[in-house]
């Protein structure tokens, strides 16, 4: 595992340490108790989590998860994401594996596929641009990244995207790149960063934690990362060049995310949510 994390270590250092930022929302993780994700929609101030294959909503102040009606054809598959536009709370997007992408303008009462020319239907990550809520990128499995700039009507190869499987694709607005933004790509071994110009990809700092489960950016300040892995929480304050481990309270984590306003959101194995307000420090049940 040490030679491992020093030839990542090595490779980031001789890509130069150019200023970065880091991203938002979550990634969906495979556990004994199923699939989990969880994804906060900023403009709608909900919280959208996936679970057994069936994707819920509720608001900050609600109390109970509410399940959203999807296709017939996603249980032929296995979900994977939920995305929405920054400022298009009624549009929601859907990703998997035999599903490929598929698009709500209508908060989940209507679907319509966006696959017409991607190479297959077997999406394993999905993330909509941070500020333009037309751009959409998803990872297709043994193929590469695509860019859709209209909605998910037409995709473009972008990318061959790193050689790990990518469980989680997420976009930031952070300064410092030669095009519009950051992408970043979680994989079980590490999370990976490249300039949305597609200019390469290149691991984040030494993250010698074990197996990475998924990321959360603060909005105010892209800066300010945090990641949930197999030991425990890590945040980083400049993007992720390096991570310092959370002293918290030991509550695992396999899904996390962020609301506007600073508050941590978290899914234990069991798909119960947890919160915190001390970034990360200490995780209690919000309905409680």
């Amino acid at each position: 595992m040490r030679n491992i994390v020093s030839r990542f270590l090595r490779v980031f250092l001789l890509a130069g340490l150019s200023a970065v930022s880091f991203g938002i929302a979550s990634t969906a993780l495979a556990t004994e108790e199923g699939l989990l994700s969880l994804h906060y929609d900023v403009t709608g101030k909900r919280l959208f989590k996936i679970e057994a294959n069936q994707l819920f909503q509720r608001t900050d102040e609600g109390m109970a998860w509410n399940a959203i009606p999807l296709p017939e054809d996603v249980t032929e598959g296995q979900l994977l994401a939920v995305s929405v536009p920054y400022n298009d709370p009624q549009t929601l997007y859907i990703a998997g594996t035999s599903i490929g992408v598929q698009r709500s303008t209508d908060d989940g009462e209507t679907w319509q596929e966006l696959n017409a020319n991607l190479p297959s239907r077997e999406v394993t990550a999905l993330t909509v641009h941070r500020r333009q809520n037309e751009t959409l990128y998803a990872v297709i499995a043994d193929n590469g990244i695509y860019q859709s700039e209209d909605a998910g009507d037409t995709w473009k190869k972008m990318d061959s995207g790193p050689s790990q499987k990518v469980n989680r694709l997420i976009h930031s607005d952070m300064e410092g790149s030669m095009q519009t933004g950051w992408l970043y790509a979680v994989s079980v071994d590490a999370v990976r960063l490249s300039m949305d110009c597609f200019c390469g990809w290149r691991p984040t700092g030494a993250l010698d934690a074990g197996s990475v489960y998924d990321v959360a950016y603060s909005l105010d300040n892209p800066k300010r990362v945090y990641v949930a892995t197999q030991q425990g929480l890590w945040r980083s304050d400049n993007g992720g060049q390096e991570w310092q481990q959370v002293a918290g309270d030991g509550t695992e984590l396999v899904a996390l995310t962020l609301s506007a306003k600073g508050t941590l959101y978290g899914l234990n194995q069991k798909g119960e949510l947890l919160h915190s307000k001390n970034e990360g420090r200490s995780w209690t049940y919000p309905d409680a």
